[in-house]
């Protein structure tokens, strides 16, 4: 079936999360126009029927609603007003929809420097559950803009999140993952502590998620995480670095307002040393802080 321009999407960011929300938006049927700063990412993609710009003005052109899947502001900015940037050819029609967790006063000066410039409209959509939830398409996404935009970004945002919640103006939908990143934050670091715990207990932390199944301490953040401080070997729910951003982004806030955020500035500086001392793209590995360096035998042992 012939698409109009208004209704083919683009997408801007094959990395882990991105590449599969893509691959979904792709399987329910839409028509597709990618691009990554890295080419071959695009390869898998383009294999499977999407089709390839060379730039994001490129994709700008070619569609009328844009995703955007980076890695920080900076990113989201260079993709918007540089060099071959969306500002090129955006439109007062076109929408940008970005997943990207930046800080909301980002968010809301990018929009509008968008909006004045080209009359385009802005929806800031973070999104929660990492590279697995991605690939079931059960995302669970906060979006924050106009109403309208959250209209027309939904018919694409259901291919790949089962949870989507409009929670306010401009700004509202990265307010509202900062939240989220303070609870996953300090759950992550409890997980960590109780998993040491149950093995300096004498208790196979194994064990620990099903013996805990169904009482107040079960979570679905349990059930995924803790399984990874046992193995340590799992990539796919992102990056301790990327998580600390979004810390240090809630404790800016609570400097401005004046807001005490005194367990999530703690946290934060344990993520901070787990950057230093720990793989960053495997998150289990974080319990090796607690761990401690493997002591060689003594030589009477």
């Amino acid at each position: 079936m012939e698409t109009t321009r208004r209704d083919r999407v683009g997408f801007i960011g094959l990395g882990r999360l991105g590449t599969p929300v893509a691959r979904r938006l792709l399987r329910a049927g839409h028509h597709v126009t990618v691009w990554n700063r890295t080419r071959e990412k695009t390869a898998p993609l383009v294999a499977e029927g999407a089709a390839e710009a060379n730039s994001p003005a490129g994709v700008m052109r070619d569609v009328g609603v844009v995703f955007l899947c980076v890695h920080d502001a900076a990113s989201v900015e260079r993709v918007t007003f540089g060099p071959g940037g969306l500002a090129e050819a955006a439109t007062a029609d076109d929408l940008v929809v970005d997943h990207t967790s930046i800080h909301p006063h980002s968010t809301r000066d990018l929009a509008r420097a968008l909006a004045e410039a080209t009359g385009a409209h802005w929806l800031d959509a973070p999104v929660s559950g990492g590279v697995p939830a991605a690939e079931s398409g059960t995302l669970t996404v906060m979006a924050g803009g106009e109403r309208a935009d959250f209209d027309r970004a939904e018919s694409y945002l259901k291919a790949y999140a089962s949870k989507r919640t409009l929670v306010g103006p401009c700004g509202a939908g990265q307010a509202v993952k900062l939240c989220n990143q303070v609870l996953i934050a300090a759950t992550v670091w409890a997980i960590a502590e109780a998993t040491r715990l149950a093995a300096v207990a004498g208790v196979d932390p194994v064990l620990l998620t099903d013996a805990l199944a169904g009482g107040l301490g079960d979570s679905p953040m349990l059930r995924l995480y803790q399984p990874l401080m046992v193995s340590g070997s799992d990539t796919s729910l992102g990056s301790s670095v990327s998580l600390l951003k979004d810390l240090d982004s809630c404790l800016d806030i609570s400097r401005r307002e004046d807001c005490p955020l005194p367990l999530t500035a703690q946290v934060a500086e344990l993520f901070r040393i787990a950057c230093k001392w720990t793989p960053a793209d495997r998150s289990g590995h974080i319990i090796d802080l607690l761990i401690g360096p493997t002591r060689p035998p003594r030589r009477d042992e």
